[in-house]
């Protein structure tokens, strides 16, 4: 029967209700992509900030680059906030690039040689630590849009860094819950539910020694996975480099999963992060939300969302698909 589940992170709640199903996805599968695109290797379609790998202009391509977003608006000018306590506004300061993952137009995440997933995921921290560090920053975040119908720019595999003197909505909504919990019991609340869910085993995806992947209790979407570092730490730009392996391993296995179970769906993937990494009261995580709903008149005029999967029924999925790639090895 439907249920609501209170957010753990957030104030808002969450209406399960498996009665509803969970209809054909309205999004599709992402379409294999063509061989070359704007960010292939030679391609003038955008201007390079920065390349890594190969062996210049005479040897092998870049393996990774950093690129201009090609719909920048925002600029390095002093963010200064104006008006009045009813309309407040400021200058649209800040930063914001691609990052090419690799050559390949139609390499995936799931596919992707461990070696260069690493790389690139050392990439990724070195970006959102430069940018986190920048005078002003508030937020910094780093998002995969995968499929049009997820946002992506290009079919090319990439990802976006921002980085701006705002706060996130949902991030800072985490860090005040969060705070909260801290304040009350001097322990991260991000911890607590990673022991807990650990203990439980009803809503973990998989998990090695450094990552644990899991449903969220109060999912919002069908499928929503978190992936949390079990050391803690508020900021990705502080990750252990030495962890990045089994990171890069995780990876792997959600997204072949979700792809496997799921059908290759058009997918979001976010990094929940601070620009600090001390704070005792946050704890950086990825977020992989699978876009097989849209919101609806329902979820938009009650301020919740209505989720037809629940988290242990999805987890169950996502495992047998697992269990499937060990067996297919």
């Amino acid at each position: 029967m439907p249920v609501f589940r209170k957010d753990t992170f957030g104030r808002a709640w969450v209406l399960l209700s498996p009665e509803r199903g969970l209809v054909p996805s309205d999004f599709g599968s992402v379409p294999e992509p063509a061989e070359r695109s704007p960010l292939s290797p030679g391609s003038r379609a955008v201007t390079e900030v920065a390349s890594y790998g190969g062996g210049g202009e005479a040897g092998a391509p870049w393996s990774m680059r950093v690129v201009e977003h090609p719909h920048d608006t925002l600029s390095e000018r002093r963010f200064v906030e104006e008006g009045d306590a009813l309309f407040r506004h400021g200058p649209s300061t800040g930063h914001q690039e691609i990052i090419v993952e690799h050559p390949d137009a139609t390499m995936t995440l799931e596919a992707m040689p461990r070696p260069h997933l690493v790389e690139l995921l050392k990439l990724y921290r070195d970006r959102l630590g430069l940018h986190g560090s920048k005078p002003g920053v508030t937020h910094v975040q780093l998002t995969r849009n995968v499929g049009r119908a997820a946002g992506a720019l290009f079919e090319h595999p990439h990802s976006q860094v921002l980085a701006v003197p705002v706060a996130n909505r949902w991030v800072q909504e985490e860090l005040e819950v969060a705070s909260a919990h801290h304040d009350t019991t001097g322990t991260c609340l991000f911890c607590d539910v990673m022991a807990r869910e650990l203990q439980l085993r009803e809503r973990i995806v998989t998990f090695n020694d450094e990552f644990v992947a899991l449903a969220p209790f109060a999912s919002k979407t069908p499928f929503e996975t978190w992936i949390l570092p079990r050391r803690h730490g508020s900021g990705y730009a502080g990750v252990p480099a030495n962890t990045l392996p089994q990171l890069a391993d995780i990876l792997q296995a959600v997204t072949g999963a979700i792809n496997d179970a799921l059908d290759r769906p058009p997918y979001n993937m976010a990094f929940h992060t601070m620009p600090r990494n001390d704070l005792p009261e946050f704890h950086w995580h990825i977020e992989v939300l699978p876009r097989l709903t849209t919101q609806a008149g329902f979820d938009w005029g009650a301020g919740f969302f209505v989720n037809p999967n629940p988290p242990e029924d999805a987890v169950r999925f996502l495992r047998e698909a697992l269990a499937l790639q060990q067996v297919a090895r």
